[in-house]
């Protein structure tokens, strides 16, 4: 079981052009690309988005990293694929398993840049200025710094159970499940130990004695800020039109993979091809 997944939740200190952008921006920017990858079911719209997005993966100096995760869950891109093309009743199975593949691969870049990019200190700040209260505010910024932590220490009390002999990557997949049951107590006895420790150190500094509270740095919009945000603004803006008035999109735009090259139909080409050989 790897947990090399939760490096999106990795902040990474840079001076890259996304890293100087305001959250609030960024926060704007996951939810109108959220709203757009759930609102097309047609491959190119979701291709388009997907090119839109990728050059600010180099911008964020994130690419690798996310070409690393999707690597990681190209196991179940296939199986999302497969499943959609051979169960689906509907007219083109094999195209409506790509766009949901597309889609799982739209998201995990997007909310990836913005993980990668915000710091759980701006994330905090964000919360409160669009009114949420403190305690919120810091409850989800100390969630999100302590993932990548608890990650690591799954992973070192994983390796000490290995060397005592626990057997976590032998067997079906049953027995792995019930493998990791000894794992669920240190893993669970780490959390709680980190949890009281944080409780103390908070508690010690005068945590929530003042409720006007400063920060070190202060968030403050720029230009481009305000820029970044009237263009997801305007976006958004167009989401909601073709939502309400439900037009059609081009018909360049309306593409689908052909039904002879359908999987379900490849596959049982395939299947009585094989069955051919073993009886001639």
């Amino acid at each position: 079981m790897s947990f090399k997944i939760l490096e999106y939740f990795d902040y990474e200190s840079d001076k890259s052009i996304m890293h100087q952008v305001d959250p609030r921006g960024k926060a704007l920017f996951v939810v109108v690309t959220t709203c757009l990858t759930i609102l097309f079911r047609e491959l190119v719209p979701l291709l388009l988005i997907l090119c839109a997005i990728i050059p600010l993966t180099f911008l964020a100096h994130f690419f690798k990293k996310w070409m690393r995760t999707i690597l990681m869950l190209l196991p179940l891109i296939l199986l999302i694929i497969i499943i959609n093309a051979l169960l689906l009743k509907v007219e083109y199975p094999t195209t409506v398993g790509i766009t949901m593949a597309l889609r799982l691969i739209i998201l995990t870049a997007v909310y990836g840049l913005f993980f990668q990019t915000v710091s759980p200190d701006d994330i905090s700040q964000m919360l409160i200025k669009f009114r949420f209260p403190f305690t919120f505010a810091w409850a989800i910024s100390t969630a999100y710094r302590f993932i990548p932590t608890l990650a690591n220490e799954t992973n070192i009390i994983m390796a000490a159970q290995k060397s005592r002999g626990l057997q976590i990557d032998r067997g079906n997949i049953f027995k792995r499940a019930r493998n990791m049951v000894p794992l669920l107590i240190p893993i669970f006895a780490s959390a709680m130990r980190r949890s009281w420790q944080l409780a103390e150190a908070i508690e010690s500094r005068g945590w929530n004695a003042t409720k006007n509270r400063t920060y070190l740095y202060s968030l403050k919009m720029k230009w481009w800020d305000y820029l970044v945000i009237l263009v997801c603004l305007a976006i958004f803006g167009l989401f909601l039109f073709l939502v309400i008035t439900q037009v059609d999109l081009p018909i360049w735009m309306q593409l689908y993979i052909p039904s002879k090259c359908e999987l379900k139909d490849l596959f049982k080409v395939a299947w009585d091809w094989i069955k051919g050989l073993f009886t001639k």
